[in-house]
């Protein structure tokens, strides 16, 4: 298998750093990118502007983008957009940098891209339709749980890059949040592994540099393994949408906002 895969933060200035090394190092023929298609031209539809945050939303536009047309999936979408970017602002980069990063350095490389996630509103769909009582678990996280996500979040959020870290978090969520876990984490993970295999049957004799979360490499590789043995899975149950109820997605996007809000305000709270 010529695949290496190397893990972001996606808000982390460190990755970046990170991934112009693993680029310039390994000189893939190919750079494989957690995006899909929508994310993607979206991104290159904005330039240096998303790299430098020029492109951002605000609460505002994003509420007012819903109401002149857009569906509540856009709205949730743009909700959750939010909360990146304003954790972005706190921990030195706009979200998804590092997916912009290695765009540019396999443009400089001379390397070909390829877009291995599952499309966005699939995914959006899936987490819409996670149970409320796991939305309203979100809000309440035990005591052991939080004290986790305490000294994660705390000041030097670069050690959440940490393969130590990165379980203990994992392990939270998959225990805490099983459906919202399998929305987010594990669907992709085997949607991801799945596209890199069909990407290396297809270039055989290439190398390829898969850049993802770092919280999608383990999950990523252990399936790509299953693969290589023979244990394939339905892709078409992966990139399925479900139908959505919207007054499931207007509470979903109310308790998003709540959540953007107390963000912002621990943000403030903290300069």
């Amino acid at each position: 298998m010529n695949i290496k895969i190397v893990g972001t933060g996606h808000i982390l200035e460190r990755s970046v750093e990170g991934v112009r090394e693993a680029v310039f190092d390994e000189r893939p023929d190919i750079v494989a990118l957690e995006l899909c298609e929508k994310r993607f031209r979206v991104m290159e539809s904005q330039g240096a502007d998303f790299y430098q945050g020029g492109a951002q939303k605000s609460a505002g536009s994003t509420l007012s983008e819903a109401v002149r047309g857009g569906s509540f999936l856009v709205f949730l979408g743009g909700i959750l957009a939010l909360i990146q970017q304003n954790l972005g602002k706190r921990y030195g980069l706009p979200p998804g940098s590092d997916m912009f990063a290695a765009t540019q350095f396999s443009k400089e490389t001379g390397a070909g891209i390829a877009l291995i996630d599952r499309d966005i509103e699939v995914t959006i769909s899936r987490l819409v339709n996670i149970p409320f009582r796991e939305i309203l678990r979100m809000l309440r996280l035990g005591k052991e749980d939080a004290l986790v996500f305490g000294d994660l979040f705390g000041n030097d959020l670069s050690s959440i890059l940490e393969e130590e870290n990165i379980d203990k978090i994992m392990g939270v969520v998959r225990k805490r949040l099983p459906c919202l876990y399998s929305a987010l984490v594990d669907e992709r993970d085997r949607y991801m592994a799945l596209s890199l295999h069909n990407l290396q049957a297809n270039n055989p004799e290439k190398n390829i540099l898969a850049v993802v979360g770092a919280g999608h490499k383990k999950g990523i590789l252990r399936y790509v393994e299953d693969i290589e043995k023979g244990k394939f899975f339905d892709v078409g149950g992966l990139t399925r949408a479900r139908p959505v109820s919207k007054l499931r997605v207007l509470a979903l996007s109310f308790i998003f906002f709540l959540l953007y809000i107390l963000i912002r305000v621990q943000l403030w709270v903290r300069r």
